[in-house]
């Protein structure tokens, strides 16, 4: 089985093109704050199926951005 390396782009908005955004309600601790709003965010590379998820902030776009640095994280450890 052979590996192909995928190209990673150094701009957070063409890596975000080439990802399917999923944003979901968060669960665990934040009472009815997070049981009412979709912060939680999924992002999935579609050309390689990697995924990332983060629910940790309040916001989903800070969500989103944390969401962004793992996915670019985890392709890199693919690569």
């Amino acid at each position: 089985m052979s590996l192909i390396k995928i190209h990673i782009s150094d701009s957070d908005e063409e890596l975000l093109s080439q990802c399917r955004v999923e944003t979901f309600r968060s669960g665990g601790k934040g009472g009815q704050h997070a049981n009412k709003t979709e912060s939680a965010v999924r992002l999935t590379h579609i050309s390689s199926g990697i995924q990332a998820s983060c629910q940790e902030e309040r916001s989903q776009h800070l969500n989103k951005i944390k969401c962004i640095k793992e996915l670019r994280k985890r392709i890199e450890q693919y690569n």
